[in-house]
């Protein structure tokens, strides 16, 4: 299945907005939206916030936060949701952040990730354990948050 396709679909049907706080898929998700005409209509906004200093920066991230939990974490992931949903008054916005290779990261694993979900009162997060290579991974990690994002539309119909 396109997730990329359906959820472009469900959200201009819908009338509602996404926005995209990435860092290890490094604007991937946002690419494969804005592939298909239309996402204008609701794509608000897509930041990649690869380093520390730019979630903290652009996204607003507390910097304590960032040294208590690390910048892979689930409460990272779920704070870069929240945030760029907030900064752009967005119906919906996704997350991604972890560690796609080549090492070790914060000592955290390599393939370790976790992509959050955030809509208004409501905060999801889905930790991943991917096995590929860095590409594959990266693909891997983009398509899951879509597929994560196109559940979570389906549930609220």
């Amino acid at each position: 299945m396109d997730f990329a396709l359906e959820v472009h679909n469900i959200l201009i049907y819908r009338g509602k907005t996404l926005s995209i706080a990435e860092s290890c898929t490094g604007g991937l998700i946002s690419h494969m939206l804005t592939e298909m005409s239309g996402a204008s209509s609701y794509l608000l906004s897509s930041v990649v916030a690869y380093s520390a200093i730019a979630k903290e920066r652009i996204l607003k991230i507390d910097r304590s936060l960032i040294e208590k939990y690390g910048t892979i974490s689930p409460e990272i992931a779920l704070e870069m949701a929240k945030s760029v949903s907030l900064i752009t008054n967005s119906d919906y916005s996704i997350a991604t952040t972890g560690n796609l290779g080549p090492k070790a990261i914060e000592g955290k694993e390599l393939g370790l990730l976790y992509i959050a979900l955030f809509e208004k009162d409501n905060m999801f997060v889905k930790e991943l354990k991917l096995t590929k290579d860095r590409k594959q991974n990266k693909n891997d990690a983009s398509m899951y948050a879509l597929k994560m994002l196109y559940e979570h539309l389906l549930k609220i119909t």
